[in-house]
């Protein structure tokens, strides 16, 4: 069973727990596991949305296999594959975290990360080299709901510093504070000038003052405009392949005329040579 924060919709595990068991998220809110209150009544398929009975294992329309589960956020039941509960209209497929997890090391400087809520975004950061790192769930509010509210709570609270390049004798690749693997460096986006360490699995890190200025890259735009770069960069790569394809046919065309031409002079030359030797 997976139980949502009240706080900030974190999502944690807690499979095997009894009802009425408090958790505390790194957000500092405690949430109750409340018991699943019964329920009355048909289900709706998450495929074609006919009714369905809660006993059933199977959609008796369009024959889709049903699993039963409760929503994070009210405990009703629902099937899966709904992407929203049909009762709270909270978002089901958020991935959960293990367990409520304790201060973890930064990546940078090894200091400890502290969790601190901004609205409804959670981020750990370090106070020892001010560096933030950011779950999937917060890069998702942060990168893709932008609310400017959001985008001012966070800029307010957050560092300012000059984002600088790794510094000789720091390390340059660094290791997610959750499972430890060597994350990826890459460019956030096309003009955002910024270098980010990502880990697919749970997050992104994000050294002294780069969050405010990807922050400030995403609100005004800058999205929008790295993928019209990109898809212009494409459609310019597509064209240059066709034009070397197209030159490519014409030489060879060439070359085979050139050389059917040789063949015919050649042998004409032979032909008379014979012709004259037999005179």
């Amino acid at each position: 069973m997976i139980l949502a924060c009240a706080g900030c919709d974190s999502r944690y595990d807690v499979s095997g727990y009894a009802a009425g068991q408090a958790f505390r998220c790194r957000c500092g809110t405690v949430t109750e596991l409340a018991a699943s209150a019964p329920q009355a009544g048909m289900l709706a398929c998450p495929r074609c949305a006919a009714p369905v009975d809660a006993t059933h294992a199977q959609c008796e329309y369009c024959k889709a296999a049903l699993l039963l589960k409760a929503c994070p956020r009210c405990l009703s039941r629902v099937f899966h594959g709904h992407k929203h509960c049909p009762e709270c209209g909270s978002q089901i497929d958020h991935a959960a975290h293990g367990d409520a997890r304790a201060d973890a090391p930064c990546p940078r400087c090894d200091a400890p990360l502290h969790a601190r809520l901004l609205g409804d975004v959670v981020i750990d950061e370090c106070r020892g080299c001010a560096g933030v790192f950011l779950d999937k769930l917060a890069i998702e509010r942060v990168v893709t709901d932008r609310r400017q509210a959001r985008a001012e709570a966070l800029l307010g609270a957050l560092h300012r510093a000059d984002v600088r390049p790794v510094q000789p004798g720091q390390r340059m690749y660094v290791k997610c504070p959750s499972c430890k693997v060597v994350m990826n460096r890459r460019q956030f986006a096309t003009g955002a000038r910024v270098v980010v360490d990502v880990c697919r699995s749970h997050g992104t890190f994000f050294d002294a003052g780069e969050l405010p200025r990807i922050i400030e890259f995403v609100m005004q735009g800058g999205l929008e405009a790295a993928e019209r770069v990109e898809l212009q960069r494409l459609r310019d790569q597509a064209r240059r392949e066709l034009q070397s394809a197209q030159y490519a046919a014409i030489t060879e065309s060439r070359s085979s005329t050139h050389a059917n031409e040789h063949s015919g002079r050649s042998g004409a030359i032979v032909i008379e040579l014979l012709a004259s030797l037999l005179r």
